[in-house]
C-alpha cells in the first residue's frame, strides 16, 4: 500500500485547484441554511369545533404561510481532497433541516423574536384542512409542544368562493403542497405582533444549539390580530373595561388606548360623557389592521380638541351603516 504525502506547498496548490473546480455559484453559497421567502401572516377566527384549541379569550388563530422550496432546496458544496485520481471531489449536501418560528408581542414578550415553534425535517407533518372539519382539522392532530406546523394545505375555499388564506399571493388556490404553515393559537388581539421564520441545520451545532439562518429583516412581518366584524350588535364591547391607568397594548407611556371590538364594518362610534356631551366621533375601518378583516376600533382617550379625558363613566353608541338601531353601552376610565 502506498501513501501520498502533502507538504504545505502541495496543500496550498491543491486548495487553489479545488476552488477552480467548484462550479460557478457554488462557492458563493453560505454554509448556513437560508431563511424561507414569501412569508405571509393572517389572523382567522376559530369556529365552534376548534375554539378549545386556542389559547386566548377571543379564539383567534394566526396562520403563517411561506414557500417551502425556497429554503428546503438549499445546499452547500465542499471539495474533498483524495489520494487517487480524481484528486478532488465535489460533495454537496442539504443544509436545511427544519424551521424555527420567532415572535414578538409588543408589551408582552420579554425579548424580541423569541422562539415559539420548531419543526425538524424528520418530524412527520401533514397538510391542514382549512374549511373541512375532517379528516385534518386541528383537533385531530396530536402535537409535541414544539409548535403546530403543517406541510401544505387543503380545503382552502369557503362556500361563498372566498379563501381562508389568500395563498399563493395574487392567485389563491384551494390546495397547495409547496406551502408550509404554522398556526399560532396564542395570538393576542389588539397587540402589535412580529413574526419571523428561519431555517435550522440540526446536524451541526454552535454554542450547544443548531445552526440557524440569520433573520432576514425584509421577511419580518407585523400583524395586529383582531376580532372579526360582527353583524350581531349584541357582540359589540369595550376592552379593557374598566380602563385603569394603562393597557398592555398602549404604544408607550401616556399613549393610552381602549378598543371597541366586534363592530359592524364602517360603523360610526360616538363617545359621550355621562352628562350627554359628545366627546368624539370615530369611524371603523375593516382594513385598518394588517393580516385580515378587522372589527376593532381604537380610541386614544382624547376628545375632538385633542385633550385627554378625565376619570369617569362614559357612554358610547354604535351606528351601523345600514341604518339599524344603534347599539348603546358604557365603560369606565380610572386614572
Amino acid at each position: 500500500m502506498s501513501f501520498k504525502y502533502y507538504t504545505a506547498k502541495h496543500l496550498a496548490v491543491s486548495t487553489v485547484l479545488c476552488l477552480l473546480t467548484i462550479p460557478a455559484g457554488v462557492s458563493a453559497q453560505a454554509p448556513f441554511p437560508v431563511s424561507p421567502t414569501g412569508l405571509q401572516g393572517h389572523y382567522v377566527q376559530a369556529n365552534s369545533q376548534n375554539r378549545n384549541n386556542v389559547n386566548n379569550a377571543t379564539a383567534t388563530f394566526v396562520f403563517l404561510v411561506w414557500n417551502g422550496a425556497s429554503a428546503e432546496s438549499d445546499t452547500v458544496c465542499t471539495t474533498v481532497i483524495k489520494t487517487a485520481p480524481p484528486e478532488t471531489t465535489l460533495v454537496c449536501s442539504t443544509v436545511w433541516q427544519g424551521y424555527r418560528v420567532r415572535r414578538t408581542i409588543e408589551g408582552i414578550t420579554p425579548g424580541r423574536l423569541e422562539v415559539v415553534g420548531q419543526w425538524k425535517s424528520r418530524d412527520t407533518v401533514g397538510p391542514i384542512c382549512l374549511t373541512a372539519q375532517a379528516p385534518c382539522d386541528l383537533q385531530d392532530f396530536v402535537f409535541t409542544g414544539a409548535g403546530i406546523f403543517f406541510k401544505g394545505f387543503r380545503n382552502n375555499r369557503r362556500a361563498d368562493g372566498s379563501y381562508v388564506l389568500p395563498y399563493p399571493p395574487g392567485n389563491p388556490a384551494d390546495q397547495d403542497t409547496t406551502a408550509r404553515v404554522f398556526v399560532d393559537p396564542g395570538a393576542l388581539v389588539g397587540f402589535v405582533t412580529e413574526y419571523a421564520v428561519t431555517s435550522i441545520d440540526t446536524v451541526r451545532q454552535v454554542n450547544a444549539d443548531f445552526y440557524e439562518s440569520p433573520i432576514d429583516s425584509s421577511e419580518i412581518i407585523r400583524l395586529i390580530p383582531s376580532t372579526p366584524p360582527a353583524d350581531n350588535m349584541e357582540r359589540v364591547g369595550v376592552v379593557p373595561n374598566p380602563y385603569k391607568e394603562s393597557a398592555q397594548w398602549d404604544p408607550a407611556p401616556n399613549q393610552r388606548r381602549i378598543h371597541f371590538i366586534h363592530l359592524p364594518p364602517r360603523s360610526t362610534v360616538r363617545i359621550y360623557t355621562s352628562a350627554g356631551e359628545l366627546l368624539r366621533t370615530l369611524t371603523q375601518d375593516p382594513n385598518a389592521n394588517p393580516g385580515g378583516t378587522s372589527g376593532d376600533l381604537e380610541w386614544d382617550l382624547k376628545n375632538e380638541r385633542g385633550s385627554t379625558v378625565v376619570s369617569g363613566i362614559y357612554i358610547y353608541t354604535v351606528h351601523p351603516p345600514d341604518g339599524r338601531t344603534p347599539r348603546k353601552g358604557h365603560f369606565v376610565i380610572i386614572k
